[in-house]
């Protein structure tokens, strides 16, 4: 087995990144450059290389006078990043009812659901986060398409940020991502394709399109 090291912009990327997914920097904060060199003890240069990956992930932005915030969802991002993450699900999902993978799907997705469960008894809101996404990407894994899967990870982390900003509301219902889960993988059981779709489609623009 090869063990790749990482470089010093992969190195400050995966720090930025975890630290933008746990929270640590809020959404729309800027980042300090100089600081998080200091820091890291390392030059602007890989600093700034890993902040081209993070704007790339869709993570960051930066303006021309080389500032870079991390990304402020508003409402009409929230509504483009759900359009296309249910476009990309459904399409997914035809594909595995059409080659016969879904048997494969639904012995991934309970596996999640359980997990999902364990991880809200234990009140671990990152974890479950991580949990709810797999949960989305399972329709890509029982596929098996590279091409298809890449395009979801290219949405996964602002996903991320997207659960995480719900699951952190007061009046949120955490056990309510669960139930939704669990009432589109009974629709699979039973074939309901259309039902399936329909769902798919409500438990995206509901988790994060509501106030």
């Amino acid at each position: 087995m090869i063990v790749k090291k990482l470089s010093m912009k992969e190195q400050c990327y995966e720090i930025m990144k975890e630290r933008i997914l746990r929270g640590e920097y809020e959404l729309g904060e800027e980042i300090n450059i100089v600081k998080l060199s200091t820091e890291l003890m390392v030059s602007n240069t890989p600093i700034r290389e890993a902040l081209s990956l993070l704007e790339a992930d869709g993570l960051v932005v930066t303006s021309l006078n080389v500032r870079a915030q991390v990304v402020l969802l508003t409402s009409t991002s929230f509504n483009d990043i759900v359009q296309s993450l249910y476009v990309l699900v459904k399409g997914a999902y035809e594909l595995c009812v059409r080659e016969g993978r879904i048997e494969v799907c639904l012995e991934l997705m309970e596996k999640s659901l359980m997990e999902q469960e364990r991880l809200l008894v234990e009140k671990d809101s990152h974890e479950f986060v991580k949990e709810s996404i797999h949960f989305d990407r399972i329709i890509f894994e029982a596929l098996g398409n590279p091409h298809l899967s890449f395009l979801f990870e290219r949405l996964s982390n602002v996903l991320f940020l997207m659960y995480r900003a719900n699951h952190q509301r007061e009046d949120w219902d955490h056990s309510r991502s669960i139930l939704e889960h669990q009432m589109i993988v009974e629709a699979i059981k039973k074939g309901e394709h259309e039902e399936v779709e329909r769902l798919l489609n409500e438990h995206y623009h509901q988790t994060f399109t509501e106030e």
